[in-house]
């Protein structure tokens, strides 16, 4: 029988795409029957959808420095595991083998959009992690090549498992958006809204992004579109609330949304942006297309990998360039329709069943 150990810490966490990869790719595994896994959780989140498939184990710690270096390595050999599978960091004492999922290494290339103490954590975990582990899991080409690059890594140690969209994100209409309903929760005044979905950090670019609507309100000051922005507060956001604050009375924080609103904010609006200026990945213009919304996205590392041809690039270092697409997704009709037409057979691109069985493969991989 083969014991296998899955880091869980970021389940319930509202961590964005690092929680969705997690959810996503523990709901499609079928583990098979010579194989047990044991899922690592914090204390007081909804575990129910996993219990069935996966044994419970209570992680002890709320401190994380305690969980990535003290508590794994002790259930790992209390467990007698096999193999751990970890995000970003792996224990320093390993009783049995690691693979660890890596989402990006933004670090390595942006770093003032770090604390300085987050910044110096991944600088000296990350590599670590990346060079003593089995396999990487990442969720991009992109991705993939920036580990190799920076870590001198065999092409054959890093694994691709993309994001993708569940079926939960889908084109809605009538009493399941209940549109009027949704704007008196949310507090959107305007009829037509313009979207961004992410946390609130330095590189989702949203300083960029608020300043490019402030300049079209003030150039076009009869138009009513608001600027609706979704995540929860991360880090160093306190720059991205002041510009909003003396600028516009029409730009709203959401904060953090459970995920049906989610999909009736999406399918609601007008258009989706998304200036992100680095991402692993980035699934939430995936979700948009999946709901059938236009999408503006940066011409930056992964997004047109994910994006393709159904969406409209930018600069996401030109606010000029970002106010510029804005307007066109706003006022072209036909331009709308033409990437909407696209959306469905990109979103097809992904799945998170693959990914599911690709981490499986390499787990039997890892251990034999």
């Amino acid at each position: 029988m083969i014991k296998i150990g899955i880091d869980g810490h970021m389940l319930g966490d509202h961590s964005g795409g690092n929680e969705s990869y997690y959810t996503n790719i523990l709901r499609n595994m079928d583990i098979p029957d010579n194989m047990i896994i044991y899922l690592f959780v914090n204390k007081g989140i909804d575990i129910s959808e996993y219990k069935e498939k996966f044994k419970i184990i209570y992680f002890k710690s709320n401190n994380a420095f305690l969980r990535n270096f003290l508590e794994l390595s002790i259930l790992c050999k209390k467990l007698k595991l096999d193999l751990l599978h970890t995000q970003y960091f792996i224990p320093f004492i390993r009783p049995c083998k690691v693979v660890c999922t890596i989402h990006d290494i933004c670090f390595e290339h942006f770093k003032n959009i770090f604390t300085k103490k987050e910044y110096f954590r991944q600088k000296i975990l990350i590599p670590y992690a990346a060079k003593h582990s089995e396999y990487i899991f990442t969720v991009s080409n992109h991705a993939k090549g920036d580990i190799i690059k920076h870590y001198n890594i065999s092409e054959e140690k890093v694994i691709v498992t993309y994001n993708a969209v569940n079926n939960s994100f889908h084109k809605m209409g009538g009493k399941e958006l209940d549109s009027n309903g949704l704007r008196k929760k949310f507090k959107i005044g305007a009829e037509e809204y313009i979207l961004s979905v992410c946390n609130l950090q330095p590189r989702k670019n949203l300083v960029r992004l608020i300043k490019a609507f402030v300049s079209i309100k003030k150039e076009q000051p009869e138009r009513k579109e608001q600027l609706v922005i979704v995540g929860k507060r991360a880090w160093m956001f306190s720059d991205i609330l002041q510009v909003a604050l003396e600028n516009s009375k029409d730009v709203i924080f959401t904060d953090y949304v459970n995920e049906n609103d989610l999909v009736r904010l999406y399918n609601a609006a007008k258009v989706f942006i998304f200036p992100s200026f680095y991402e692993g990945f980035g699934i939430p213009p995936l979700e948009a297309m999946a709901c059938g919304v236009p999408v503006g996205v940066s011409n930056a590392t992964s997004l047109p990998e994910v994006v393709g041809d159904a969406g409209l690039y930018f600069d996401p270092f030109d606010s000029n360039n970002i106010k510029e697409a804005m307007l066109r997704l706003l006022d072209d009709t036909n331009l709308r329709h033409s990437l909407m037409d696209k959306n469905r057979d990109q979103v097809k691109r992904f799945n998170w069943k693959i990914s599911s069985e690709k981490i499986l493969e390499t787990y039997y991989k890892a251990t034999n």
